[in-house]
């Protein structure tokens, strides 16, 4: 069986982002870098235990260090910090047991164990950090900057209330350090706490406005808040101090197409290019169609890229380009291939990573509406009709109960990273409770199992033995009345078939939904429930099933007729 059709590409996953920092050793100024996992800038403090530890019976007190061993630790901690300002680091996959007590004559010195957990941190040994900056803090727990790496490092493990915690320590010792408010800002914004996050941030901006970062995850605060404005407001405060800032150009993009403003935010989607989760393999033999060199008697590369629902959305541009050139040639996933054979003007599917046939000029996917400058008229004009169709040769499996009048696919489970884009299964049972509706679950990952544990196996039939590829479960969707979804590639699909679909949207909007409307733009049979609040489900699924036994009910009463 096929992986998860449920999920579209990480975007958001994230991208982790490098961050520098300004932190004393001695008089001078240091930098480090660390890769947060939920996608804002964290300060990573590099100075060097500096305070006794706490002693005891059994230890000596720490003797006075010599200026040999001053140099010696320096030129250590330089060498840490260069290795994280040049390297990417990757999620933890070393797990490493706690640091055991040593004899006190081999005890290591407290600077050594803190550049041993700095250098861990750095290289993506974030288990081990953890353990190692606890057996510092041990020692001398009066050390604001090894509490504030160990908020660091719990945050990249998703231990967030812990990492509060140590943020909160840190806090308490050193109340005057930007670079620590705006990390506490970030693990509040990830726990979805959004107020004490922005309070946060504000208070890292009013001690130090002049690191790009600061401005930056704040301005993610008012993105999860669906506050675009003020979002971008601090996208461009941070891009006032470095206009070449990455994940400042891109998250203000995306801010830009959340709201409709296409000419722009085309523009700066073009920066996913450079995202460092986000590798597009160079073509440098064969150039790269800008969208004005003339493509008749040319074959096109559509080249493939990020998730299975982008490709899905972004292939209503092929029949456009088609129009332009003598040969499309689209790039995709071979789950997808069934239903990109559909796809008006496309003339030969490759799989990703096979070897590509020969080609004229290429451009990725995503960049169509960039290059063929789409504006919102575009948009509605070209949505107007499906332009993706069930495969032909397949035939549904589904023998639905006697009297059923209304048949449901059900999509309740999608991606995890950034966000769990799930509602619990048990929260939709209430639609089962009337007759007439028969469900059928088009779930392929483990969340199948949801089912079995609900006891719900006569409410709801598993469709995901018969769903291979997207070919299947466009034929099955084209016998279903409607598809009720998660945010997910399904969702997508149901869409680009024009089915009727009706789809739970988090809080936190993803930018192609917009924000503030029942509707979409890339879908005119979609309909959207949202999130009042984050993490509530109650209001929007109490209209859905509002909406769901009006529609039901008129069901009903046509076959009375």
């Amino acid at each position: 069986m096929a992986k998860s059709k449920t999920m579209t590409k990480p975007r958001a996953a994230k991208k982790g982002k490098k961050a520098t920092t300004g932190t004393a050793t001695g008089s001078r100024k240091v930098k480090a870098a660390v890769t947060s996992a939920a996608g804002a800038a964290d300060t990573l403090g590099t100075t060097p235990v500096s305070v006794n530890p706490v002693t005891s019976e059994r230890e000596p007190k720490a003797q006075p260090r010599t200026s040999a061993q001053i140099k010696s630790e320096a030129k250590l901690i330089n060498s840490h910090q260069k290795q994280a300002e040049t390297a990417a680091l990757s999620p933890s996959v070393a797990v490493s047991a706690p640091v055991a007590a040593a004899p006190a004559t081999a005890r290591p010195g407290k600077s050594e164990l803190f550049a041993r957990a700095l250098k861990a941190h750095q290289t993506g040994n974030i288990d081990e950090a953890i353990s190692l900056y606890g057996a510092v803090l041990r020692q001398n727990p009066d050390q604001p900057d090894v509490w504030n790496n160990l908020g660091v490092a719990l945050r990249r493990s998703k231990r967030l209330d812990a990492s509060l915690m140590a943020y909160r320590r840190a806090a308490e010792l050193r109340p005057g350090n930007a670079g620590l408010w705006s990390n506490m800002g970030n693990c509040l914004r990830e726990m979805m706490r959004f107020d004490e996050a922005a309070a946060a941030h504000a208070k890292a901006l009013e001690l130090d406005a002049s690191i790009k970062s600061h401005p930056f995850n704040a301005g993610l605060v008012y993105r999860d808040t669906n506050r675009f404005d003020q979002a971008i407001a601090h996208f461009d405060a941070a891009l006032a101090i470095d206009p070449d800032y990455v994940d400042a150009n891109w998250d203000k993009a995306l801010a830009q197409l959340a709201m409709g403003q296409f000419d722009a935010g085309w523009a700066g989607y073009e920066t996913r290019r450079k995202l460092a989760d986000n590798p597009i393999r160079p073509l440098e033999s064969v150039p790269e169609w800008d969208g004005k060199t003339d493509l008749r008697g040319k074959r096109l590369l559509l080249r493939a890229e990020q998730g299975f629902g982008d490709m899905i959305q972004f292939a209503r541009f092929v029949p456009l380009v088609a129009k332009k050139a003598a040969h499309i040639i689209l790039e995709c996933r071979g789950e997808l291939i069934p239903v990109m054979r559909t796809v008006s003007g496309v003339g030969t599917i490759v799989e990703k990573g096979a070897k590509l046939p020969p080609f004229d000029l290429h451009v990725p996917l995503l960049s169509l509406p960039y290059v063929l400058k789409i504006n919102a008229p575009d948009l509605h004009r070209i949505s107007t009709d499906p332009y993706i169709s069930a495969p032909k040769g397949k035939q549904a499996r589904l023998s639905p109960p006697a009297g059923t009048v209304l048949k449901v696919g059900l999509i309740w489970a999608g991606k995890l990273n950034p966000r769990d884009r799930s509602c619990p299964l048990e929260l939709l049972l209430p639609l089962m409770a009337q007759k007439g509706a028969s469900f059928y679950s088009f779930q392929v990952d483990d969340r199948r199992g949801d089912i079995a544990k609900l006891g719900a196996g006569a409410l709801i039939t598993d469709m995901g033995d018969h769903i291979h590829d997207f070919g299947d479960s466009a034929v099955l969707m084209r016998d279903m009345d409607l598809i009720i979804t998660i945010d997910s590639a399904p969702a997508h699909l149901a869409g680009a078939l024009g089915l009727p679909v009706w789809m739970l949207q988090l809080y936190t909007t993803d930018w192609r939904w917009m924000v503030n409307r029942a509707d979409s733009p890339w879908y005119p049979t979609m309909r959207i429930y949202r999130q009042l609040s984050p993490g509530d489900w109650q209001d929007a699924i109490g209209y859905l099933k509002q909406d769901f036994d009006v529609l039901l009910q008129a069901r009903l009463r046509e076959i009375l007729k």
